[in-house]
């Protein structure tokens, strides 16, 4: 994956999240802070000479989920612009009903955020799994590997207090945190490491994949139709 695909996928998935939170007709990234379409917009200054622009037609504004919505994006695409360590976010724009990204596209996302977690100092490999099976990993495990994030997956899980979804394992030759619903984000290091800046890193790439696992989620299924009983006959 390209680091300009890379980069247009995650401020399209920020926009997508955004139009439809908010049920806005559509969203984008623009240098044009007077752009006009006719259509009731708010228009939001991202710094650098870009704006975040928010048609949302006859929805009104104002109110106060709005304003944490727009308030959650634009740090939403501030961070992204610094972690890519660019100027400008590219023009991107979302309409509402667009299309979520393939199931592949996610995955290949979920990876690029495993290898880079994967590239930190000391670090080798790193694997996100659900419910016992692997989401993605930085690099395909070898047969140990396999069965040493099983494991660890497992251990993680029953280190979760009641009613937390948060677990943690350090191991002299691993990491591994629990997060979102049944997840475990775990990285293989070797000594010696500093647990605070894993800790801290893997953290950081826990909170970007909770904003993807969702759209790995199935659509729901259509409710099925219930079938009305004919009238029972007197005897």
């Amino acid at each position: 994956m390209s680091v300009d695909t890379g980069l247009e996928d995650e401020v399209r998935e920020a926009l997508r999240e955004l139009v439809t939170e908010i049920g806005a007709v559509s969203a984008r990234i623009t240098q044009d802070e007077q752009l006009r379409s006719g259509i009731p917009a708010r228009t939001i200054a991202l710094g650098g000479g870009e704006y975040l622009r928010v048609e949302l037609g006859t929805t009104s504004i104002g109110t106060s989920p709005f304003e944490t919505a727009f308030e959650r994006a634009t740090r939403q695409l501030r961070a992204i612009r610094r972690r890519w360590e660019i100027a400008r976010l590219p023009e991107v724009i979302v309409n509402r009903g667009a299309a979520p990204p393939a199931t592949d596209k996610v995955i290949e996302r979920i990876a690029s955020y495993l290898k880079a977690l994967a590239a930190i100092d000391r670090a080798s490999n790193a694997f996100v799994v659900r419910a016992g099976k692997l989401v993605a990993s930085a690099t395909a495990p070898d047969e140990l590997e396999t069965s040493r994030w099983q494991f660890l997956a497992r251990r993680a899980a029953n280190t979760k207090d009641p009613g937390s979804s948060y677990g943690e394992i350090v191991d002299p030759d691993a990491y591994a945190m629990t997060f979102w619903y049944d997840c475990t984000l775990i990285v293989f290091l070797a000594e010696p490491y500093g647990i605070d800046f894993v800790r801290h890193r893997c953290r950081q790439v826990a909170r970007e994949l909770a904003n993807l696992l969702p759209l790995l989620e199935p659509d729901p299924e259509a409710p099925a139709a219930i079938r009305r009983r004919p009238p029972t006959l007197p005897g």
